[in-house]
């Protein structure tokens, strides 16, 4: 790449692509390479995307002449790009702006004489204004497919998809008007899946962003762009105020240590209101979750109390029953057991839809400090209890001795020959009935695993 690092040696100290041009042109007969200048019209960094092209052309590059054939080349991208007000400059060499493929570089660059265009056919200027916006580093990244291809998109329903593949797990970020909380991003093998939804009618403006899972490079590239327009909004799903994108489980949770989960796609419909949600782990975590809805108003303790995590093994499992209708955003956070820190990631959120309105689950029981890892709730999962009944307990609590149910009076479960601490316990004149364990066959000393509530009267 001899006439790259030539032009892009000299770059830094130049802005105006004319004077860089002239440079090429005297530059290039030293290696005794042919190099012609190219004007015509470009989308650039700072394109406005659905923009149409009229009047003089406003940027130019080079063809030279290599090996038999003209190749195209425009060395003032691939030096770096400036920023919105043209005040400053940032080098950034980007590869794909050097000999690049003339089915690739028409995507920004259309030649005001059309056989610099290098292709067969040849495109008119209306195709070249509706193709979808990529920069350079969407191929330097190595991304190879995008859908749609044309920039200026209706929304079908209210929403917009958006698919981009490539050849290496990626990061990918965007952003709607310059606002991040307009739809939904999953990340997909090599590439995601963008569900877009604006929440007004109107246009759009459309941005993309990514970056390499193994990059050094703490910053995203701009990679395309699309102008979404929007005329119906779809008033029975509404994104939730506060959520973190990407959603649902990926290459990047695996990562995390979270492998095969149950539901693979970032919403979950229940139309009982209740779900579970399971992962095989490939090393020692604790976990930690959060349950939120914009449309119910009850406290974080409470929501709390509507997800029993079981975790045993290799596996864990979070069990959710919704308190009423609506959309729920669902974060897990985990951390290594080893240390020492208490503060959980975030490695996972899911949205749990609902819409049956006579959804009304209570909670589960409340967990205290003797619930620990290997412990599995079956009955009652209800953490309020009908008052004056028999109620059956079937409970999994290993390395404990003793397992006592304390209401009005004390009620002694059993351990069956499966593992299960089991028994029958009349819910009396009380308010709470708490389970209690002991490790010691004769002490007389209990801790609480779970507390459950006795309804009112």
């Amino acid at each position: 790449m001899i006439i790259a690092s030539l032009v892009c040696s000299t770059v830094l100290d130049l802005v105006e692509p004319q004077s860089l041009l002239a440079l090429q042109s005297h530059s290039a007969p030293l290696l005794d390479v042919k190099c012609t200048i190219i004007e015509g019209y470009s989308k650039g960094y700072n394109y406005d995307v659905g923009k149409k092209f009229t009047g003089e052309a406003d940027h130019a590059w080079n063809a030279v002449f290599l090996d038999g054939k003209w190749h195209l080349l425009d060395s003032t991208w691939g030096a770096g790009h400036v920023n919105d007000t043209c005040s400053k400059f940032t080098f950034k060499y980007v590869e794909f702006y050097f000999l690049t493929h003339p089915t690739l570089f028409i995507n920004n660059h259309f030649p005001n004489d059309e056989k610099w265009q290098l292709i067969s056919p040849k495109i008119p200027l209306k195709i070249f204004e509706n193709m979808v916006f990529r920069t350079g580093e969407f191929y330097d990244i190595g991304l190879t497919y995008i859908h749609p291809e044309v920039q200026v998109v209706p929304t079908v329903n209210g929403r917009v998809i958006i698919n981009v593949e490539g050849l290496y797990p990626t990061y990918f970020i965007f952003n709607l008007d310059g606002k991040k909380d307009c739809g939904i991003l999953t990340i997909t093998k090599y590439g995601m899946k963008l569900e877009v939804l604006p929440q007004k009618a109107g246009e759009f403006r459309l941005k993309i962003y990514a970056k390499l899972f193994d990059s050094k490079e703490e910053t995203y590239s701009f990679i395309c762009g699309y102008l979404v327009k929007c005329d119906f909004i779809e008033e029975n799903f509404k994104l939730p105020k506060v959520f973190h994108n990407p959603l649902g489980p990926s290459w990047i949770t695996e990562n995390k240590g979270l492998l095969k989960p149950s539901h693979p796609e970032p919403i979950i419909y229940c139309d009982d209101g209740s779900c579970r949600i399971r992962f095989m782990l490939n090393r020692d975590l604790s976990f930690t979750s959060k349950l939120s809805c914009d449309e119910v108003k009850l406290s974080e303790e409470v929501m709390r109390n509507h997800v029993f995590k079981t975790q045993h093994g290799n596996w864990v499992e979070f069990q959710i029953h919704l308190p009423a209708a609506g959309l729920y955003v669902f974060a897990i956070f985990s951390k290594e057991k080893a240390r020492r820190s208490p503060t959980h990631d975030h490695v996972c959120e899911y949205f749990i839809f609902c819409r049956d309105q006579n959804v009304h689950w209570p909670s589960f029981p409340k967990v205290f400090s003797s619930w620990t890892d290997g412990c599995e709730l079956i009955e009652p999962l209800s953490g309020v209890l009908p008052r004056n009944e028999m109620v059956t307990f079937k409970l999994k609590i290993p390395h404990v001795r003793k397992v006592q149910v304390y209401g009005k009076s004390p009620c002694p479960l059993t351990m069956s020959k499966d593992g299960y601490w089991e028994g029958r316990c009349y819910t009396q004149d009380s308010k709470f009935l708490s389970v209690g364990v002991s490790d010691k066959m004769f002490d007389t000393k209990f801790t609480f695993a779970l507390q459950y509530e006795i309804e009112d009267s």
